[in-house]
């Protein structure tokens, strides 16, 4: 076997080893679908299905592995490869693979994707096909690059705020127009008119509002010319009258001023007619110019040169005062609206210079050059201050401005915040450094080796001291510094004296290796000699460091055997230097035909067939001397030839995979920001949407992709952890707040030693229920002590002032535990009985503190004693004896009579009752008592159940008792 035949690594698809399977997959080429989808499918490992499906161009089998995979990560590459055959991402796939991969989609985001993207109307209208939401309709209208799916994504659509969108945000010409033409409102016209992107889009809005205006002013002036009519009417009616009434009164007059009352009369009239007449005349100027002082907005211009042709055409009024004041007003009310359209002009441009200014401060924001956004940004809000005063600006564009100036804000502050980090994470090298070195001056098997180096490190680290946080620190660092030099340098010096003395040693092992080689005269096997040549020459590499007097002698003697024993190896080299003569040829003949691959464009069959000539030239032994690096530079040429321009093909990708890329770390930080949450469901289904939002998003460079996917998979994959562990979490929480309880009760129990008499039991023995051993010496019979001994002895420390309040909290929070439950139970037993013995032993230390409180568990088990009795003997009332041997051997109907008679006899001595009110009172009674003991506070436990026990079986007398009589009325 040839050597580089014991390195390369096995291959095929069967290999136990992973890597090995992993390696096979990656050189396979394309056309292998039958393979990959073998692996794809069948493969233990998920990183070999998951280099399997990156390069599976079958839709059908991709479908299968995206719905029935096991792992999530291959899962998500099917689903990604079936977007990027939809999208003919590969070359050699045609329609029929793209219609069957969005077939096989079934993510809206990546369907919204493909109806945008597509470069195949067929693709993109399959994917329009399958997606429903009305905001993805909206997107697909307003980007998509084929006219057809525009259009289609567009018929639709049916809400207006969708519609609004499609106009203001499109930049092609026709959803933007449609969109127009089935808007009405005037406030969502002059929003398209004013911010639309497509300018074909602006102009139509502002002809449909311009129509509106013309319809409105027309409208207007109809309305004005009917009003004049009727006022024209209603002045005539009114002189009639007034005519008619001076004739009546004329006549009435005396005869002697009947002339003179008409002659006032007649020039009256006149004179009223004639002001009638100039008030008439007069008011179509007054109405023209009362519309020119409310005048407004863009198009104030426009209609003042309408009003002063309209002025111009007016004829001219007799009365020369009025028609001169008049043409005051018009000239005054003229001058009034140029000025307001002046000053509408200035606050459109300040507004327009706002706009501007908030679009360059999201830019400067942007700046990868901070020093320059930040001049740039000062720049900018002084003169936003300047144009915004006095001002009121458009919200929308102060909001644009508000978060460009917060965005940049926060890079500034990350940048101070990221100086300051490095200069902490440089305090951490330095002191990792100088612990790393006092670690090595401090060792005891120190070579000369790691001191030199670890002086050398110290030399160059106190000559570039970088900045630090603070001086403290700096002189901290150079301190440290200069100690471990201190301390390494006599050490160093000592390990250069032992290292002169093995110098002399090798002189020894040189004489060895000199016999050794010598020795190979009686070797025949030129392999053997060869092998045995290389291995003194090693050896003799490491002991060559020898004093120069012997070293000269010793090597001469060593190289002349070398020599001879190398002459009777030179027949076994020329069959070697033949063998690797036909290898140069085979290599010629690889890099021959690797230049004439170098410059084709068909990039995917060609890239399979230099990579299959790359495999064979790994197969291809060792070439004669001195050939070696230009026979593969060769080769390398020709084959790096053909790759950079195929990247060169692929840079106009690069823009993509920047976008991708921000995408991707974005979705990082997002997931290293909830990996440590303990708000479990919040966090796992966050988690579990930037995943899918991760799936959605195409590839990014090579070289950044795999550490981009590591660090959002670890971010994901200690959170899962986690959240897998989550119940054991809780669970020790729960049993810690229980323990915790328990150490508590433990600590206000635990008694003050002191010296006792020999013999005697200790108080915290006793408490325990522990005994002396009965077998030992010093366990003599000693009396049992008094009570009023064992009362001194357990107030010998007196209670703390609130002793009360803590044990009721202790309580209430083991209470509390106990019913959040939770915890397995042979632990909550355990700590159940820990908790019972701790408060037995609170309660015993200080008896006075909780004697006849609810507390106490005397007090309490009288309670309870006192409860038991009394339903028992309800239970008695109610049921009778409990029935002895004979009594129950009886029938149901003798059992039945017994009770008759016992009822008449109750009747007969204190009179009829009402047996369903007894009952009933019976069964208040048991609720009654059921109350009160779940009211009653601690009690031992074995007293507790030997209670409850007799509780049970009255109650159960009772119900009993009630239920035969029920069946009796029956």
């Amino acid at each position: 076997m040839a050597l580089l035949d014991r390195f390369r690594a096995q291959s095929g698809h069967k290999n136990p080893d992973a890597a090995a399977r992993l390696q096979f997959v990656q050189e396979l080429p394309l056309d292998e679908r039958e393979l990959l989808t073998e692996v794809a499918r069948e493969d233990s490992d998920p990183r070999v299905r998951r280099a399997a499906v990156a390069k599976l161009m079958d839709p059908v089998a991709l479908a299968a592995v995206a719905k029935a995979d096991a792992d999530e990560q291959v899962r998500i590459q099917a689903v990604s490869m079936l977007r990027d055959i939809a999208l003919e991402a590969f070359e050699g796939l045609g329609e029929t693979d793209s219609l069957a991969a969005v077939a096989a989609i079934d993510d809206p985001k990546t369907l919204i994707g493909i109806a945008r993207n597509a470069s195949r109307e067929a693709t993109a209208h399959a994917a329009l096909a399958r997606v429903t939401d009305g905001h993805a309709l909206g997107s697909i209208a307003r980007h998509a690059e084929q006219e057809s799916v525009r259009r289609a994504a567009f018929d639709r659509l049916h809400d207006p705020a969708e519609l609004l969108s499609v106009a203001l945000n499109s930049e092609f010409k026709d959803p933007t127009l449609a969109a127009v033409e089935r808007t009405t409102a005037r406030a969502e016209l002059e929003q398209i008119a004013a911010r639309a992107k497509n300018k074909s889009a602006s102009k139509r809005a502002r002809a449909i509002v311009r129509e509106m205006d013309e319809r409105l002013a027309a409208e207007e002036q109809e309305a004005r010319e009917a009003a004049a009519a009727s006022a024209a009417a209603a002045v005539a009616t009114v002189v009639e009258a007034d005519a008619a009434e001076a004739a009546r009164t004329a006549s009435a007059e005396s005869d002697r001023h009947e002339e003179r009352a008409r002659e006032d009369a007649d020039r009256a009239e006149a004179d009223r007619l004639a002001r009638e007449a100039r008030e008439a005349a007069a008011r179509p100027r007054v109405d023209l110019c009362e519309r020119i002082e409310r005048i407004q907005g863009e198009k104030a211009l426009e209609e003042l040169e309408l009003a002063t042709a309209e002025w111009e055409g007016m004829p001219a009024l007799d009365d020369r005062g009025s028609h001169d004041e008049l043409m005051r007003r018009f000239e005054r009310a003229a001058r009034a609206c140029q000025k307001r359209h002046a000053e509408w002009k200035d606050v459109e441009r300040r507004r327009a210079r706002l706009r501007e200014l908030a679009d360059e401060a999201g830019r400067a924001a942007a700046l990868d050059d901070l020093p320059a956004a930040r001049k740039q940004f000062a720049a900018i809000r002084r003169e936003w201050h300047d144009l915004g005063a006095g001002m009121i600006s458009d919200p929308a564009v102060t909001e644009r401005y508000a978060e460009a100036q917060t965005a940049f804000a926060a890079r500034d502050a990350a940048a101070h915040e990221q100086d300051q980090k490095a200069r902490r994470e440089a305090l951490v090298r330095a002191q990792q450094l100088v612990t790393r070195i006092e670690a090595v001056a401090a060792r005891t098997d120190l070579t000369l080796k790691s001191g030199e180096r670890a002086l050398k490190d110290v030399r160059a680290a106190l000559s570039t001291v970088p900045q630090l946080p603070s001086k403290k620190d700096y002189d901290e660092i150079v301190k440290r510094l200069k100690g471990a030099q201190t301390a390494l340098m006599p050490k160093v010096q000592e390990l250069r004296d032992v290292a002169d003395w093995q110098r002399w040693a090798n002189v020894g092992i040189q004489e060895q290796l000199c016999e050794k080689m010598e020795a190979l005269k009686a070797v025949e096997d030129p392999e053997a000699i060869a092998k045995q040549v290389r291995d003194l020459q090693i050896q003799w590499r490491q002991a060559a460091d020898v004093p120069r007097a012997q070293g000269e002698a010793l090597w001469k003697r060593f190289k002349t055997a070398h020599d001879e024993a190398w002459t009777r190896c030179e027949a076994h080299f020329a069959a070697q230097a033949e063998a690797r003569g036909g290898n140069l040829a085979k290599k010629v003949a690889l890099c021959e035909r690797a230049e004439a691959l170098a410059e084709s464009t068909n990039w995917i069959q060609t890239a399979d067939e230099i990579k299959k000539l790359q495999a064979e030239w790994k197969t291809i032994g060792a070439v004669s001397r001195g050939q070696e690096k230009s026979i593969w530079e060769r080769f390398r040429t020709a084959c790096d030839r053909f790759f950079t321009r195929r990247h060169a093909d692929l840079a106009e990708r690069k823009t993509v995979w920047a976008d991708n890329l921000a995408k991707k770390e974005a979705l990082c930080a997002k997931a290293d920001a909830i990996k440590d949450s303990v708000d479990w469901d919040a966090a796992a289904l966050e988690m579990k949407r930037l995943q899918a939002e991760w799936k959605t998003i195409g590839p990014v460079k090579k070289s950044r992709s795999e550490a981009l996917w590591q660090r959002f998979r670890g971010a994901a994959d200690q959170f899962f952890a986690r959240y897998a562990q989550r119940h054991d979490i809780a669970l020790g929480e729960r049993v810690a707040a229980r323990e915790a309880i328990c150490q508590e009760l433990e600590a206000l129990a635990a008694p003050v030693p002191a010296p006792s008499p020999e013999g005697v039991v200790p108080a915290s023995a006793a408490q325990a229920g522990e005994s002396p051993d009965p077998s030992s010496e010093s366990a003599a019979p000693s009396p049992a002590p008094s009570p009023e001994g064992a009362a001194s002895a357990a107030q010998a420390s007196e209670a703390p002032a609130d002793l009360m309040a803590t044990v009721r909290t202790l309580r209430g929070r083991w209470q509390a535990e106990i019913a959040a439950r939770g915890v397995d139970r042979d632990r909550a037993l355990a700590l159940d009985d820990r908790f019972a013995k701790a408060f037995a032993a609170v309660i015993g230390r200080w008896p006075s503190v909780f004697g006849g409180s609810d507390l106490d568990p005397d007090a309490n088990r009288k309670k309870m004693e006192t409860i038991v009795a009394r339903i028992e003997s309800l239970a008695k009332s109610i049921s009778g004896p409990v029935s002895s041997g004979a009594d129950a051997a009886l029938s149901p109907t003798a059992r039945m009579a017994a009770m008759l008679k016992e009822a008449l006899a109750a009747n007969t001595i204190g009179g009829k009752t009402d047996d369903d009110s007894r009952f009933r009172a019976a069964a208040d009674d048991v609720r009654q008592a059921q109350a009160a003991l779940s009211r009653i506070g601690p009690v031992p436990d074995q007293v507790r159940r030997a209670l409850a026990d007799r509780f049970q079986r009255a109650t159960r007398r009772i119900s009993d008792a009630t239920q035969q009589k029920a069946t009796g009325r029956s």
